[in-house]
C-alpha cells in the first residue's frame, strides 16, 4: 500500500518530469496551489493574489494557479511546498502543525471572538510569532493570513442542536489532533477524511456529519449530501498564504516586500469582499436549497466542554501556551 510519503515523492517526481520543477529553470514563475473548488472563495483569492503579483512586478513575476487539488490534497500540497516543488500554497493554519505543532492553537474551539479578533491577531503579535516559528521550523515562509468564517455542523439527517445529541455521531474530521479530540469531547465518533473526499464520504454515509464554514459548504456543494445545519460557530477557519522560504529568498528585498504586501491585501480583500458577505448570505441560500438551519442550543455548554482541550494543547507542546495567551489578549 502506498503511504503519503511515497505518494508525495511520486508527485514530486512527476512535477520534475513535466518540467514544472523549480527554481532556476523557471525562476520568475510561481506555482500557486490550493485544494478548494474552482470559482470558490479560495480560488478567487488565489487568482487575485496572482494577478496583483503579475501587475505589481511589471510582469517579471508570473503566478499560475493550480486549483482543486491538481497538485495534491491539502497536506500533500503543504509537503510539496516544503520540498520546493510548489512555490505557494493556500492552506488552513491547523495543517501547519505538521511542521510546528503549536499551530494547533489556531483550530481551538471557541477561541476566536469575531472577525475583527482574527484580523487583529494574525496581523499583530500573534501572527508574527506564528510566522517566525514556522520559518524557523520548516521551509515555510508565511506571506499572509485571512479568515473564511465560523464553522458550523452539517448532518445527513435531522439537525443535532444539543451537545448531548452528538453522542455516537460519526463526524468527518481532518487528520488533526484538535479536530479529532474536539469530537471525542463532544461524545461523537471522529472519522478522518481528507477535504477533497468529504462529498463522497457524506454521500455514501461513511460520515453522518461534517463541520464547515457555511459559505465553503456551498462552494463544495455539501447541500447536495446533507439535510440540516446547526449554527454552532465552534471554530473560526483561517487560511495561510504560505511560500517556500528558499524560493522566497531568490527575490530581492523590494520583491519580497511586494509579495508580503500583496498577500495581506489579498487576504483583506477576500474577507471584506467575499467571505464576510458570503457568511452572512450563506444561511439563507442553504435554506433555499433545502437545508434546515437551526441555532445550537446552550452554546455555553458546547464551549465549556472544549476547555479541557485548551488545557491539553497548552501542555502538549512548548510554545502553545504563549500563542493561546496572545489570542486571548487580543480579544
Amino acid at each position: 500500500m502506498f503511504t503519503r510519503r511515497f505518494w508525495t515523492r511520486g508527485l514530486l517526481g512527476a512535477l520534475f518530469a513535466l518540467g514544472v520543477a523549480p527554481l532556476a529553470a523557471q525562476a520568475q514563475i510561481l506555482r500557486v496551489a490550493h485544494h478548494h473548488a474552482v470559482g470558490g472563495i479560495i480560488d478567487q483569492t488565489a487568482n487575485r493574489f496572482a494577478a496583483q503579483v503579475r501587475e505589481r512586478s511589471g510582469g517579471r513575476i508570473n503566478a499560475r494557479v493550480f486549483p482543486a487539488a491538481q497538485l495534491g490534497q491539502e497536506r500533500e500540497a503543504f509537503d510539496l511546498l516544503n520540498a520546493g516543488a510548489i512555490d505557494v500554497t493556500f492552506t488552513s493554519t491547523g495543517i501547519m502543525d505538521k511542521v510546528y505543532q503549536p499551530a494547533e492553537v489556531t483550530s481551538l474551539p471557541f477561541i476566536f471572538r469575531d472577525w475583527g479578533h482574527s484580523r487583529r491577531a494574525f496581523q499583530g503579535e500573534f501572527g508574527t510569532a506564528l510566522s517566525t516559528a514556522l520559518r524557523e521550523n520548516s521551509n515555510t515562509e508565511m506571506l499572509g493570513y485571512f479568515g473564511l468564517g465560523f464553522r458550523d455542523m452539517l448532518f445527513r439527517g435531522d439537525p443535532v442542536p444539543t451537545l448531548a445529541g452528538m453522542t455516537g455521531v460519526r463526524m468527518r474530521a481532518p487528520e488533526s489532533f484538535v479536530f479529532i479530540r474536539m469530537f471525542e469531547l463532544m461524545g461523537a465518533r471522529p472519522t478522518p477524511v481528507t477535504w477533497g473526499e468529504v462529498y463522497m464520504a457524506m454521500q455514501t454515509g461513511v460520515a453522518a456529519g461534517l463541520e464547515s464554514p457555511p459559505a465553503l459548504a456551498l462552494d463544495m456543494r455539501f447541500n447536495e449530501v446533507t439535510r440540516s445545519l446547526v449554527q454552532t460557530q465552534h471554530m473560526f477557519a483561517v487560511m495561510g498564504i504560505a511560500m517556500n522560504k528558499n524560493r522566497f529568498a531568490t527575490f530581492n528585498e523590494e520583491q519580497r516586500a511586494m509579495l508580503r504586501r500583496t498577500a495581506v491585501e489579498a487576504g483583506d480583500w477576500s474577507e471584506d469582499t467575499l467571505a464576510i458577505p458570503a457568511e452572512r448570505d450563506a444561511y439563507q441560500t442553504l435554506q433555499q436549497r433545502g437545508i434546515r438551519v437551526v441555532q445550537a442550543a446552550d452554546t455555553a455548554a458546547w464551549s465549556a466542554a472544549m476547555r479541557p482541550l485548551w488545557a491539553e494543547i497548552r501542555a502538549r507542546h512548548a510554545g502553545s501556551g504563549r500563542l493561546i495567551d496572545l489570542l486571548v489578549e487580543t480579544r
